[in-house]
């Protein structure tokens, strides 16, 4: 009995911990996104304070009277330079022409990164729905083997492939593919390997055990779908 308490009390450790570091991993997430709005939209405010200790740098320094001193021709031309309105209003002018021209760059990036995530995202939607499908005919098959209907498959898929399975749309997508997560990829990169062998019923029979975890690799096919679905689809 105490056994048994023991496994369960280290069962729900392990599980509030994964719990834990899902959340904590949303929350770093989330402080990432707004960190990086924060700076794009403060930026162009935090330039300019920038310049403008730069400006009152130059002026203090210009009107340093050991330095004068040091280098009197320089600073005397220099001082009589940084003393004026017009430096103030011509350092101002050329800052705030150089903060348009950064917001505009900030804005430019941030709008292409956004498209080209949307159509990232929604190339993944794509390559997952034609996977799918074409996993379900293939599941389909497989059940028809085990049900000992398999000669169906034999013989039709003599006249067009090697393979009694459907992998065309594997094939057809071709580098695509590598989008996925790089783990649901190595999986279906196993699969779609066996099923390319499987010339007969009897290749199913061998390499039944890494085909049969076709299931699985649909099921987490839609939980990633989902997942794209909700918070990266707007």
């Amino acid at each position: 009995m105490n056994e048994c308490n023991l496994f369960s009390i280290q069962n729900i450790k392990k599980t509030f911990v994964t719990i834990n570091n899902r959340l904590l991993r949303k929350i770093l997430r989330f402080l990432k996104k707004l960190l990086i709005c924060l700076l794009m939209i403060f930026s162009p405010v935090i330039i300019w304070v920038i310049l403008s200790l730069n400006r009152e740098l130059i002026v203090i320094l210009a009107n340093w009277g050991w330095l004068s001193n040091v280098f009197p021709t320089l600073f005397d031309t220099l001082g009589e330079q940084v003393n004026t309105p017009e430096f103030a209003r011509g350092f101002n002018e050329a800052a705030l022409g150089g903060l348009l021209t950064l917001f505009g760059v900030i804005v430019t990036v941030w709008y292409y990164q956004v498209i080209r995530v949307q159509e990232v995202t929604e190339k993944r939607l794509f390559i997952i729905d034609e996977l799918l499908e074409e996993l379900k005919k293939n599941r389909s098959i497989i059940n028809d083997v085990i049900a000992g209907n398999g000669e169906q498959y034999e013989q039709h898929h003599e006249q067009f492939s090697e393979t009694i399975f459907y992998t065309e749309a594997w094939h057809k997508l071709g580098g695509d593919v590598a989008l996925l997560p790089r783990r649901l990829y190595l999986r279906l990169s196993v699969l779609y390997g066996c099923l390319n062998w499987c010339t007969d019923v009897q290749g199913y029979w061998k390499s039944k055990t890494t085909i049969d975890r076709i299931n699985g690799i649909i099921l987490d096919l839609h939980k990633y779908r989902g997942s794209l679905s909700k918070p990266e689809i707007s």
